[in-house]
């Protein structure tokens, strides 16, 4: 299968969980393509791709403009196809919190009209030393409000398992033809 794979990331950890998913699907001897939403061009053609992942991070209960723009604008081709979103966030990583992470995906699918025929909710990760002053703040609200770490040092949530775990199961559906 040829495999496209759109991502967007604001701090870095969805480009690298979408990395770890290209290889994932590589290993299994299939080929990849891996785009960052923001450099896409605009009369990208999707034809040759056999099924997509689109994984993109919350931030502020959203997940990237420019991948809600890109499943807008090709939404006939991940919905004819076998087709799979990953939504990274903090609230995904945190146990109480697996609701609000799976609202912010409802969300996603009710703006933009696309069903993923799969969706994984991944934790991110939390980069205390590249933050500059107001975001820093703003984390630590949240991170002392959830009970979650100690803003001391940089955190990653990432279930690389579960990564690998839902890239099988989609390459398996997505091969029977109905991901």
């Amino acid at each position: 299968m040829n495999v496209l794979i759109v991502y967007g990331t604001t701090e870095g950890q969805t480009e690298k969980i979408s990395a770890r998913a290209a290889t994932c699907i590589r290993e299994r001897g299939h080929q990849v393509e891996l785009l960052d939403s923001t450099a896409l061009a605009s009369d990208l053609k999707l034809g040759h791709f056999d099924a997509f992942v689109i994984a993109a991070s919350v931030h502020q209960e959203h997940h990237q403009e420019t991948v809600t723009n890109f499943v807008f604008a090709h939404h006939e081709a991940l919905s004819t196809r076998p087709s799979a979103l990953i939504s990274v966030s903090l609230s995904a990583a945190l146990e109480d919190q697996k609701t609000e992470a799976q609202k912010y995906v409802d969300r996603f699918v009710s703006v933009t009209g696309w069903q993923p025929r799969m969706t994984l909710l991944l934790g991110g990760a939390l980069r205390f030393t590249k933050y500059d002053y107001f975001q820093e703040q703003f984390v630590k609200f949240v991170v002392m409000k959830s009970g979650g770490p100690s803003p001391e040092r940089d955190h990653e949530f990432t279930d690389w398992n579960a990564l690998a775990d839902f890239a099988d199961r989609f390459l398996e559906t997505a091969k029977q033809g109905g991901a």
